[in-house]
């Protein structure tokens, strides 16, 4: 049997697929290395197209605008009871406006006309507080219209006078209560020189009429006429004699319902004043509500604080 030849090992050889720990004494000589096929390098990725830019919200800007939008949180309880009161105060104010225009124009109106036929005034523009002369048959029943004057609690004498085209309730003038009994009737033709006036009720808070009972508390025209049977005339105004004597003694008085300031003489100045006054109190109300809202923080008008 032949032996192989020896083949000489080189220095440092490692037997294929054995692993050495450390570092090699000697260097290996590297096996032939097998052609390995190009490689081509990858291609550059494609870049995508730009998007369309959108514009860019302004955050801090809408911020801002949000910041300084006002708001509002009413007190409910508190909101109800001040529209209450606000809408008292302006009933009031307007009532005494009324009365200082109605007794502003009446002084004018009665000094820039003559004394005309009932009938003449009632057929102008503005019959109230027009001075009249009257002559007509007058009728000897009454009504009675409840009254204050100067603190003193009676009746207005209301006495209905026939005239050519119809009737007429004429103010014959107060008197107490204690004397209400004491009125004398009258009859026959008079003549009587007066101002006209609208049967109209004084206010809110003057009681309503009771014709079962015959209890007036304001001069109701037409329903005054209807409790005497009266038809026609002229329902919606009545005749406030300048000078008065309901009780027949001779000594006539000034009929203050026949002043445009009427029976308790309050001049028209003070009427704008007490209308001043209720109308001031109702913008202070808005003010204290206002500032109240402001102070809790319930109501806001610009920025809000960070």
């Amino acid at each position: 049997m032949t032996k192989p030849p020896l083949v000489e090992t080189p220095e440092g050889w490692v037997p294929a697929g054995l692993k050495v720990r450390g570092k090699a004494s000697g260097t290996q000589t590297p096996a032939t290395a097998k052609a390995q096929p190009a490689v081509t390098p990858p291609a550059a990725p494609s870049m995508p197209e730009p998007m369309p830019e959108e514009p860019a919200t302004e955050v801090p800007e809408a911020k801002a605008a949000s910041d300084s939008q006002a708001s509002f949180r009413p007190m409910p309880v508190l909101t109800i009871l001040s529209i209450i009161c606000l809408g008292i105060l302006y009933m009031l104010g307007d009532w005494q406006w009324a009365k200082y225009v109605e007794k502003s124009r009446a002084p004018a109106l009665s000094a820039a006309t003559a004394p005309v036929s009932v009938a003449a005034a009632l057929q102008s523009s503005q019959p109230e507080y027009r001075p009249v002369e009257l002559t007509g048959l007058v009728d000897p029943r009454s009504v009675n219209v409840r009254a204050l004057r100067d603190g003193i609690s009676g009746y207005r004498i209301f006495t209905p006078v026939v005239l050519e085209d119809g009737w007429i309730f004429v103010d014959r003038g107060f008197v107490a209560e204690a004397d209400a009994d004491k009125v004398p009737a009258l009859a026959g033709q008079i003549s009587y020189r007066g101002v006209l006036r609208k049967g109209a009720k004084a206010n809110s808070f003057t009681p309503d009429n009771d014709p079962i009972v015959k209890d007036w508390f304001w001069p109701d025209l037409p329903a005054m006429g209807a409790s005497l049977k009266l038809t026609g005339g002229s329902p919606a105004y009545y005749v406030a004699l300048n000078l008065v004597d309901p009780l027949a003694t001779g000594q006539t008085q000034i009929n203050p319902w026949a002043d445009s300031k009427g029976a308790n003489q309050i001049p028209p100045e003070r009427h704008l004043g007490y209308a001043l006054t209720w109308w001031g109190f109702g913008f202070a109300l808005i003010g204290v509500y206002t500032g109240l809202h402001i102070r809790t923080g319930r109501l806001r008008f610009g920025r809000s604080p960070s």
